[in-house]
Parts: C-alpha cells; structure tokens; sequence
C-alpha cells in the first residue's frame, strides 16, 4: 500500500464524512471537506511520526489545507531524517 494510500485512509477513518478514496484528490479540504479539525490533525500527525519514524513541523502542520499540502509536510520530513 502506497503512502498516500495509507494516509487518505487514515484521514478518511478518522473523517465523519462518508467518502471513499476515490471521493478525495489531492486538492480536497482537510477542514472545509473532511472536517478535519486542527486537534485531529495533530493526533494524525503524531501517529505518522510514529509509524514513519519522522518529526512533522508545528508549524507547517499549522499551515496545511488539503491532502496535497499534508503529503508535502510528510515528504519534507521524510526527506530531512532521510527516510524516504
């Protein structure tokens, strides 16, 4: 399973929204679609820390709107602890 699989199912699973992967691209709203909110997403963004052994920015985690921002904030970090 892809990265961006795993994470559009884990926003999906944690979503009160009844969409399916298909139903998201990458422009689609964490908050405005999903109803994502910010307390979510910092609960999200510590179980991918854990599971992919990255540190996530506060303050990029601050500034993310859609799924696509969210895999930009991820691939960073990937890329600063070199574990892409």
């Amino acid at each position: 399973k892809s990265l961006r699989n795993q994470v559009i199912e884990r926003l999906l699973a944690v979503s009160d929204v009844k969409l399916s992967a298909s139903d998201v691209s990458d422009a689609t709203s964490l908050r405005e679609t999903l109803d994502i909110n910010s307390m979510m997403l910092v609960a999200l963004a510590a179980d991918f820390e854990h599971e992919l052994g990255i540190n996530l920015d506060d303050d990029e985690l601050g500034h993310i709107q859609t799924i696509a921002d969210l895999f930009g904030v991820i691939e960073k970090a990937q890329l600063r602890n070199g574990t892409t």
